[in-house]
C-alpha cells in the first residue's frame, strides 16, 4: 500500500490574531492550510464560506473573478507581493471591496515554500475614491460647459489640466495627458507678457495680460488672460488658475465704436465750421470783434469734443480740459499759469464741455482785462475732492493775483452766463464769480458723483 499524504499541521501565529487584516498562511503545492488568523475565521463565518480562499470565488463579483484567479495562480519570485482589489458579495446582497496581497516565500528545504494571503477591507477607501472621481467628473463637466479657456498650471508653467474650450482654442488633444509647457502653446509675441504674469502668479500675485491666437485657417482671436494663484493651507502657492476669455467680439466692437466716434467727431467739426462760415456770411461786418469772439467760443466747444472723442466718450481728465482751454493764453510760464489738482480725476462727458467753456471764458477775460494782461499777474486753477457730511464734493477754483485792479462789470453779457449760470445746470452744482480788487475769483462746487470719476477713489 502506498503512503497516505497528510496535510501539514496548523502553525499557531498569535501575532496575526492581533491584526485587523484577514491573514492566511498556506503551503505552496499542498492544499493543506497552515494557519488562519481570528479575523479571517470571523469573516468566513459571516460570509458563510469555507476557510480556504479559493472557496470564496463564487461570492466574488463575476467581473473581478478573472483578476483574482490570475493573481492566485501567478508565479512570482520569493518575497514578491502580488496584489489586486475585488468585491465580495455579502449575505445581504451588497458588495464590499477588499484588497488581496499575496507574498510567497521559500522555507527550509524540508518545508518547501509558503505564501501569506492578506485581505484588507478597503470599502470605505474605495467609496471615498469613487466619490472623488465623481466630483472630479462633475468638475470637468462644469469646466467643459464654459466658453472660457480654463487651465491649471504649475508654478514653473507646466500645463496640468485644461477644459474643452482651452483644448480647442490651443489645438491640444484633450486625451494628451498634458504636461507640456503652457507658454509654448502661445504665439511668440505672448511669451514675454505671459512669462511676466506667470512669475507674478507664482509669487502669489494676481496677474493679467492680453494675447492673441490664430489656428491654421481660422481668424485671429483676442484673449484676456487672468492668472490667479491657488494657495495651500500654508498660504504658499500650490498651483495657478489661468482663465482666458475670448474678447475678440469686444475688441471688434471697440474698434467699430472708435471709427464711429471719429466719424462723428469729423462730421461735428465740419458742422461747427459751417456755423462759422454762416456767421461770417450772415453778419454785416465779418471783421466785427464779436464775430471773432463767437468763433473762438465755437473752437472751445470743438476742443472739449476732441477730448471726449479721444477718451472714447467716457470722459476727459480735469487736467486735460483745463490745459486745452487755457492754451489760448499762449506760452505763459508755469509760474504765471499754475494748474494744480489730481491728474487722475476725470470729468464725466456731461460735465467736460460745460466746465471747459467756463475755463475758456475766464482765460480770455484774464488775457484782456485780468492777471494775464500784464507782466506780473498769476492765475491758479485748482481742484480737489472734499469729504463733507453729505458726501464727497468736487471743488474747482480759478484765482487771479497781481493783475490790474478789477471792477465789477456794469453789465452781464454772454460770458458771465457761461462762467456762472451754465455750470449750475449740473445737478446739485453751485458757482460764483467775484471780482476782487486783486483779481477775479471763480469757484465751482457740486456733488462729486455728478461731475467726476476717479480710478483711485471710491465715492
Amino acid at each position: 500500500m502506498g503512503q497516505t499524504q497528510t496535510a501539514p499541521p496548523d502553525i499557531s501565529c498569535p501575532a496575526f490574531d492581533l491584526l485587523p487584516d484577514l491573514i492566511c498562511m498556506e503551503s505552496v503545492g499542498n492544499t493543506g492550510t497552515m494557519h488562519f488568523n481570528t479575523a479571517w475565521k470571523q469573516q468566513a463565518a459571516d460570509l458563510g464560506v469555507p476557510l480556504p480562499f479559493p472557496k470564496w470565488l463564487p461570492i466574488v463579483l463575476p467581473a473581478d473573478q478573472a483578476d483574482v484567479t490570475r493573481v492566485l495562480h501567478k508565479t512570482t519570485p520569493s518575497d514578491t507581493t502580488r496584489t489586486t482589489s475585488f468585491r465580495i458579495r455579502n449575505p445581504d446582497g451588497q458588495y464590499r471591496w477588499f484588497l488581496l496581497r499575496i507574498v510567497q516565500r521559500t522555507l527550509s528545504s524540508s518545508e518547501g515554500a509558503a505564501r501569506i494571503l492578506i485581505l484588507t477591507d478597503i470599502h470605505e477607501r474605495k467609496r471615498h475614491e469613487e466619490d472623488l472621481l465623481h466630483k472630479a467628473d462633475i468638475r470637468d463637466r462644469m469646466l467643459n460647459v464654459s466658453v472660457d479657456c480654463i487651465k491649471e498650471i504649475t508654478k514653473d508653467g507646466t500645463l496640468v489640466h485644461m477644459n474643452t474650450a482651452g483644448c480647442n482654442a490651443l489645438g491640444v488633444d484633450s486625451n494628451s495627458g498634458f504636461g507640456m509647457r503652457w507658454l509654448d502653446l502661445l504665439p511668440c509675441e505672448a511669451h514675454t507678457p505671459g512669462g511676466e504674469a506667470l512669475r507674478d502668479a507664482a509669487e502669489g500675485q494676481n496677474a493679467r495680460f492680453m494675447g492673441v491666437s490664430q489656428l491654421p485657417g481660422q481668424p485671429t482671436r483676442h484673449w484676456d488672460n487672468m492668472l490667479t494663484p491657488l494657495l495651500n493651507p500654508n498660504q504658499t502657492v500650490e498651483a495657478i488658475l489661468c482663465v482666458s476669455r475670448d474678447v475678440t467680439t469686444q475688441r471688434e466692437n471697440e474698434q467699430r465704436i472708435a471709427l464711429l466716434l471719429n466719424e462723428l467727431n469729423h462730421r461735428s467739426k465740419n458742422m461747427l465750421a459751417i456755423f462759422q462760415a454762416l456767421i461770417r456770411r450772415t453778419v454785416p461786418d465779418p471783421a466785427a470783434p464779436f464775430v471773432k469772439v463767437l468763433e473762438e467760443r465755437i473752437t472751445s466747444i470743438s476742443r472739449s469734443q476732441d477730448l471726449l472723442i479721444h477718451g472714447e466718450w467716457t470722459g476727459a481728465t480735469v487736467h486735460d480740459v483745463v490745459t486745452s482751454q487755457t492754451v489760448v493764453a499762449g506760452d505763459f510760464p508755469t509760474t504765471r499759469l499754475r494748474i494744480e489738482g489730481d491728474p487722475a480725476l476725470q470729468f464725466i462727458p456731461a460735465t467736460a464741455d460745460r466746465i471747459g467753456l467756463a475755463i475758456y471764458e475766464l482765460t480770455t477775460n484774464a488775457i484782456k482785462y485780468g492777471a494775464l494782461s500784464n507782466d506780473t499777474g498769476t492765475v491758479t486753477v485748482s481742484w480737489d475732492l472734499l469729504d463733507e457730511e453729505g458726501g464727497p464734493i468736487f471743488r474747482m477754483c480759478w484765482k487771479e493775483n497781481g493783475g490790474p485792479t478789477v471792477k465789477t462789470p456794469d453789465r452781464r453779457g454772454f460770458g458771465s452766463i457761461v462762467i456762472e449760470h451754465n455750470p449750475r445746470s449740473i445737478p446739485g452744482a453751485s458757482s460764483s464769480c467775484c471780482h476782487e480788487p486783486d483779481g477775479t475769483v471763480w469757484t465751482f462746487r457740486a456733488p462729486a458723483e455728478n461731475v467726476v470719476r476717479c480710478p483711485t477713489r471710491l465715492f
